[in-house]
């Protein structure tokens, strides 16, 4: 019995799969990839795409081997896309256009005579891979008159590359997901004031939020030097730096750090929870530690505007009910801001009226909602 030869040499099967794994990542998506697959299937024009174009939308495709402007792919979705024979692939199966229509017959179409022939296009093969009902990503051949016809050896060859294609979708529906969520955590944190820094193994600043930008902007407690964290007072500075050093030498980065940073323009601390984030698909940059920072003052304006904005309160009476909602009472309040017992007791029953309750243990429950989303 005599075995079929491997339609590919493993370590040019091991670099073109690496290809594809790199593609979503470089400058220019899947530049690598689609030269080294028009290597593998010579003479070849590539393309692979994540939508799939239609009138009105060009979609999102790559092409190796030809240069295709951005008008060509627009005139391709709103003009010859309805006649394109080679759409609505089954999941996961390799499709030429002579499987679907003859090439002499397919000559003698409209859509032949206005796009293939035009661009020197002969003969096109490829595949759909499906998600959630949809085509999430597909990949084409073509090869222009004259070349050789697709023959059992690259139908082979398909195949083998669409396991990985399966791993490509699952990887970035992944990566879309983390992506999301961590917009909603921006947001989030951004809203309560809640300031977030990452830095890399050499405890650069990789990242910051808007919060994070402001405080160090400020220079008050904590600054921005080069690329580096610092803290403004030398005291606070040297037990933060030791505190990061030894959270990047730890074993176990699952127990946070805090420090507080003493400001000079404020009495309360600014306080930092340092993390140590596990290495996941880059190892070679080592360990990240994220920075987390409350700064009283400043989650004190949003809370207000917040509360001003769910209930339609005064500014001065969100300021009264905040202070209850986190713990104080009425004296304390006319204490700290220097009003009249009279006035908070009017802005108390305001607030009252406005949120719609009787009792203030059901304004505080109320205005707790608002803030945290409870």
């Amino acid at each position: 019995m005599v075995c079929d030869p491997d339609p590919i040499p493993l370590r040019q099967y091991a670099s073109l799969v690496a290809a594809l794994y790199r593609g979503p990542r470089q400058q220019s998506p899947w530049s690598d990839f689609l030269e080294e697959l028009r290597a593998v299937f010579e003479p070849c024009i590539t393309v692979i795409g994540l939508r799939l174009p239609r009138p009105g939308d060009p979609g999102i495709a790559y092409v190796g081997g030809a240069n295709f402007s951005p008008e060509d792919h627009r005139s391709y979705a709103n003009k010859f896309k309805a006649l394109d024979p080679l759409v609505d692939l089954p999941d996961g199966e390799t499709v030429a256009l002579d499987d679907v229509i003859p090439r002499r017959e397919l000559e003698r179409t409209a859509y032949y005579q206005t796009f293939m022939r035009p661009f020197d296009q002969a003969q096109v093969m490829g595949f759909d891979i499906h998600s959630n009902g949809r085509v999430a990503v597909f990949l084409r051949l073509i090869r222009g008159h004259g070349a050789p016809d697709f023959d059992r050896r690259d139908r082979d060859i398909l195949e083998l590359l669409k396991p990985q294609f399966r791993e490509l979708v699952g990887w970035m529906d992944s990566s879309r997901t983390h992506l999301r969520e961590h917009q909603l955590f921006e947001q989030a944190s951004s809203s309560l004031a809640m300031a977030t820094i990452v830095l890399d193994a050499g405890l650069n600043i990789v990242h910051s939020n808007s919060v994070a930008g402001q405080l160090l902007d400020s220079g008050n407690g904590i600054s921005r030097v080069g690329a580096r964290l610092r803290a403004t007072m030398p005291g606070s500075n040297q037990q933060l730096q030791q505190a990061l050093q030894r959270v990047l030498a730890s074993e176990d980065g699952r127990v946070p750090v805090v420090v507080p940073i003493t400001r000079a323009a404020h009495r309360h601390p600014l306080l930092l929870t340092l993390k140590k984030l596990p290495v996941h698909e880059e190892p070679e940059d080592g360990p990240h530690i994220a920075v987390y920072m409350t700064a009283p003052e400043i989650r004190q304006l949003d809370q207000i505007q917040l509360v001003v904005d769910a209930f339609g309160l005064t500014p001065r009476e969100a300021r009264l009910v905040i202070a209850l909602s986190n713990g104080g009472t009425l004296d304390e309040f006319v204490a700290s801001t220097g009003v009249s017992r009279n006035t908070a007791r009017t802005h108390l029953y305001s607030a009252f009226r406005k949120v719609g309750v009787s009792q203030q243990s059901s304004l505080v429950s109320h205005v707790i909602r608002a803030i945290y989303g409870l």
